[in-house]
């Protein structure tokens, strides 16, 4: 009787598995996501921290504004255009991103069937980039909100079912 149990057991367990069941936070944190041309708030410590390391080196450009022009170091962790600083409109610094990243799930507003095959969600990630400024906070990922990105408003992603629910994209 142990011996078909076992077996028995374990095939449910691999039939569990494979039933397609959503999960936000599992599917964005099983693999790498892709990312490109998305912006990442900072905060102030990360951009000390960042001209510390040598990742950029920060130009004013008048009171409150600043650029933080990228070092080659910088763009070997895939950031793809300078911080901006003081700019009104976000509030916050911001990096654009480009590549591939590790993320976290923070918090998953609502999700959404397209389809059998398609669901959007709405959530707040945290992007891990391999440099010690961004260890203890990782930046998060700014979504869009009338045209323009905010550090206030989650990014919502498309899942796609393909043998498995994978990350197709980023809506805007």
């Amino acid at each position: 009787m142990l011996r078909i149990s076992v077996p028995f057991l374990a095939f449910l367990v691999l039939v569990g598995c494979g039933s397609g069941e959503f999960s936000v936070n599992g599917t964005l944190e099983a693999r790498p996501v892709q990312l490109d041309g998305e912006q990442l708030a900072l905060d102030p410590g990360q951009v000390d921290c960042g001209v510390r390391d040598e990742l950029w080196e920060i130009t004013s450009l008048g009171d409150t504004r600043a650029v933080a022009h990228l070092t080659k170091k910088g763009r070997d962790l895939q950031f793809s255009d300078d911080v901006q600083i003081g700019d009104p409109a976000v509030g916050l610094p911001y990096v654009q991103i480009r590549g591939s990243f590790p993320v976290r799930v923070l918090q998953v507003g609502s999700v959404r069937d397209q389809d059998q095959y398609t669901k959007l969600a709405d959530a707040r990630i945290a992007v891990r980039i391999d440099n010690s400024c961004f260890q203890t906070s990782p930046p998060t990922l700014m979504g869009i909100r009338h045209g323009q990105f905010d550090p206030s408003t989650n990014p919502v992603f498309r899942f796609r079912m393909d043998g498995a629910w994978m990350v197709d994209q980023i809506v805007h």
